[in-house]
């Protein structure tokens, strides 16, 4: 019987214990966990991104002009040279995030936590989007300075063409949209933003052992209201 009632009375302890996290705890684990997310994210995530998405709907006409010499190789070179860039810049980013991620305020580090699996990446962007896209635009305009020059070689090919058809009293080829670089930043940050929920909801959401004290376990806790 003593065994028994010594037994019940740890298991008690233990589940107070367990309840009583701290919020200076919670809020560590919460920054800890999206900056964890941000660093196990692949630098390759973009490489099976196919022309079609690379290039903006505005200029998708470009696509379609298989008769202008070259074209498709220099396409080809050109979505190489993005996916390289884009590599780059996901390597980056963990970095980039990282003094917006320290200096995150979370009032109720509690109601946070119980908000959803992956409320850590949601309140990192409501505070801080504007400022970490201003910041991947800036990384982004210099990584694609190559693939900006081959894009205006396509560019040019494609208007001599079009030139060429309406000289011969041919229609003349679709005129090509001017928001290349805005395109391309917003698929970027798409992909890469919605690749940083699904890593804090996967980190948060995967069974740990209990009593290693790491945000895993922290964050697995049912913390009563």
């Amino acid at each position: 019987p003593l065994l028994i009632l010594l037994t019940l009375l740890s298991g008690c302890s233990s589940l107070h214990n367990q309840k009583e996290v701290s919020p200076d705890e919670i809020r560590m684990a919460l920054r800890e966990v999206v900056q964890t997310a941000s660093e196990r994210i692949e630098a390759t995530m973009h490489s099976k991104m196919t022309l079609t998405t690379l290039v903006p709907p505005s200029s998708a006409s470009l696509l379609d002009q298989k008769q202008i010499p070259r074209l498709e190789e220099h396409l080809a070179l050109w979505s190489r040279q993005v996916i390289t860039a884009f590599r780059g810049a996901t390597i980056a980013m963990s970095g980039l995030l990282s003094p917006y991620i320290g200096k995150l305020v979370i009032e109720d580090p509690r109601a946070v936590m119980q908000e959803s699996d992956s409320s850590a990446t949601a309140l990192l962007l409501v505070t801080y989007q504007k400022e970490i896209e201003d910041d991947v635009r800036s990384m982004l305009e210099e990584s694609l300075s190559s693939s900006d020059e081959t894009y205006q070689m396509l560019t040019d090919r494609y208007a001599i063409w079009s030139r060429s058809k309406a000289l011969l009293g041919e229609e003349s080829l679709p005129p090509l949209g001017d928001d290349l670089t805005e395109h391309l930043i917003q698929i970027f940050l798409s992909s890469y933003l919605s690749e940083l929920t699904k890593g804090e909801l996967y980190l948060r959401t995967t069974p740990v052992f209990q009593g290693t004290g790491s945000f895993y376990e922290i964050l697995n806790k049912k913390v009563p209201q």
